[in-house]
């Protein structure tokens, strides 16, 4: 289960919150090594090694909403509040 869920509003519309969920993962593939694919309107993410190692989530697009849940491992639980307020700022400049 997820212990960061964070949903915001998508002013938006689909295919531009999916694009700049696409640009975002692109980016944190390339800072935290994560890995991501669409599964439907999910981007779902992994990070097998690296900084980030052992954490998973999605990123839900939808019409009216943007969702991000992600499941921190053990390791990096101590630091949720801190990740939780990157997470929140992300999500803010997606969908602003």
């Amino acid at each position: 289960m997820a212990q960061i869920d964070i949903r915001r509003a998508n002013p938006l519309g689909k295919a531009t919150a999916r694009e700049r969920t696409e640009a975002l993962a692109r980016r944190l593939e390339a800072k935290f090594d994560i890995r991501w694919q669409w599964k439907g309107d999910d981007l779902a993410f992994n990070a097998p090694q690296g900084p980030a190692r052992g954490t998973t989530g999605t990123i839900s697009v939808e019409e009216s909403h943007v969702r991000v849940q992600v499941a921190l491992p053990l390791l990096l639980r101590a630091f949720k509040g801190r990740v939780e307020d990157r997470v929140k700022d992300e999500l803010d400049k997606l969908v602003g």
